[in-house]
């Protein structure tokens, strides 16, 4: 028996879908979609879900993240309706459903909770730094004096692992709404594995669907700038304090690597959300015209994360010893709520959601195909 809820589409809508009351189901949308295709017909087939109240059809799709809102399907909508701005609405939802902290749902339908949030973590974060910092040295910028290596290892591979178990366990959950719907026969271990090696890091890494959609490149790029620059401060993080010797890190090689990694990541980092704050400011893309304040979460977070990090190197390579540790302390007060927030739980959490969602979509496939 079919359950129905009738404040699904009540929910979606407070999640950004706020035309598609006005959707008679034409169909223009999925046929204007380049990336729908027989089996994967979207935006429509998730429209009348939502309408119907068919929770249950809703969390087991995978669709809503095959949707990369080009507006292609907002721009010709007969009625208004904003379908892509509808998928977008969906992918928060089922954020919100995947989570099994349920926080995530907190965070997205209360601002207040949203912004009590980034100030708790904020000041919980800078508490720590005063309670933990080591020596203040005011002749020269000695960062690792002031925020211990070792301190700062611990620190890392706590959040790391935390947010990790959040998100696994999430994908775990994403897993059994859509692939554990299909009560067919199992699916051999092999396929799993053949097919996570073909999918995910291809998909993870470029983001290659994203090209197919539409004729708009300029978010693509955007998106490749966030993504690839976060990915270098990663790799900057890990050989600052995983690769470099605790004598002398100064004056080690891998220090000028690390520098120029970082200072370039934050660089295009600062770029990317500038010009997605712009966009949003003033609209200039359809799909920047209705935002979340999730959204502005996300990218005003990434934006002063990213130039209290600039900043931070640029005082230690002039040897100006207070604005260093100032600025630094800064910097993990907006680099803890973005992290925490977002990976797990908010915007950030996509990246990984996006490519499980073809691989899942691709062992649904499997399972339909051995049930003939």
């Amino acid at each position: 028996m079919v359950k129905v809820d009738p404040d699904l589409i009540d929910k979606v809508r407070e999640l950004g879908a706020f035309d598609i009351s006005a959707c008679y189901s034409c169909g223009n949308c999925t046929a204007i979609c380049p990336l729908s295709k027989e089996g994967q017909e979207f935006p429509r087939k998730i429209i009348r879900y939502a309408v119907l109240g068919l929770r249950e059809k809703i969390l087991a799709s995978v669709e809503p993240w095959l949707c990369y809102y080009c507006g292609d399907c907002t721009e010709t909508c007969p009625r208004d309706a904003d379908p892509g701005g509808f998928m977008m609405a969906v992918r928060r939802y089922l954020t919100t459903e995947y989570d099994f902290t349920g926080f995530s749902k907190a965070l997205y339908f209360s601002k207040k909770i949203e912004l009590l949030s980034i100030i708790i973590l904020a000041a919980i974060t800078g508490l720590i730094v005063y309670l933990l910092k080591g020596p203040i040295v005011p002749t020269h910028a000695d960062l690792w004096a002031f925020a211990p290596r070792h301190i700062v290892a611990w620190a890392n591979v706590i959040v790391f692992t935390v947010l990790s178990v959040i998100l696994i366990i999430n994908i775990y959950r994403m897993y059994k709404m859509s692939v554990g719907s299909i009560h067919f026969n199992k699916i051999p271990v092999s396929k799993y594995i053949t097919e996570f090696i073909k999918i995910i890091p291809l998909h993870f890494f470029t983001q290659k669907r994203r090209v197919e959609c539409g004729e708009e490149k300029k978010y693509y790029i955007i998106h490749l700038l966030l993504f690839y620059g976060y990915a270098a401060i990663f790799l900057h993080h890990t050989i600052r304090h995983m690769l470099l010797p605790l004598i002398a890190p100064s004056i080690h090689p891998s220090e000028l690597v690390s520098r120029i990694i970082g200072i370039s990541a934050f660089c295009a980092l600062i770029l990317g959300s500038s010009i997605a704050i712009y966009g949003r400011i003033t609209k200039s893309e359809i799909y920047w015209r209705n935002s979340h304040p999730t959204d502005w979460m996300f990218i005003i977070l990434l934006w002063l994360t990213s130039i209290t990090g600039l900043l931070t190197d640029i005082f230690v390579i002039c040897n100006y010893p207070l604005p260093t540790y100032i600025t630094f302390s800064v910097h993990l007060m907006f680099v803890v709520p973005l992290l925490c927030l977002e990976v797990p739980f908010a915007k950030w959490s996509h990246l990984a959601y996006r490519p499980f969602a073809l691989y899942f979509q691709r062992l649904k496939e499997i399972a339909l195909s051995q049930a003939k």
